[in-house]
């Protein structure tokens, strides 16, 4: 038999093609399951990040004055802290960038500005400043909403 050639009795015809037409009794109609924002209790909610910094912040830095060589190693730890007890409180869709800066008390102003792609409805930041005689220390979390 020629490898191109179909058997008559494979070939489809009208009569015996099957039906491909939907039951109508058995159709399951299509929902809308996707979410583009967050209900109302899975916004970010700046009261509990805010008390995470200020703790931390508070347990780190309480007690310190200023020194260069430390100042890295404090940085690092308060970011990691508060990432971590950020990510523990379960925001879904949330994901959170955490910016720590210590200076030294001198009398000097410090100006910072961030710039980035921002949905005002569903993304949001908190901050928290901690200063003593020697030490000043800005922390803020931004939460960005993964759509």
């Amino acid at each position: 038999m020629d490898k191109d050639k179909v058997a008559p009795s494979d070939a489809v015809t009208p009569s015996n093609a099957p039906d491909l037409s939907r039951d109508t009794n058995t159709a399951v109609e299509a929902s809308n399951s996707y979410q583009i924002k967050p209900s109302l209790d899975e916004k970010f909610k700046e009261t509990p990040v805010k008390s995470i910094i200020n703790n931390v912040v508070s347990n780190v830095l309480s007690g310190k004055t200023y020194e260069a060589d430390s100042v890295k190693r404090w940085t690092v730890q308060i970011a990691n802290e508060v990432n971590n007890k950020v990510k523990d409180l379960e925001m879904k869709r949330y994901k959170h960038i955490v910016n720590v800066v210590i200076g030294e008390m001198k009398g000097a102003g410090v100006k910072s500005g961030f710039r980035c792609i921002w949905d005002s409805d569903v993304d949001s930041f908190t901050s928290d400043v901690f200063m003593n005689d020697t030490i000043f220390c800005v922390t803020t979390v931004f939460a960005v909403y993964v759509y």
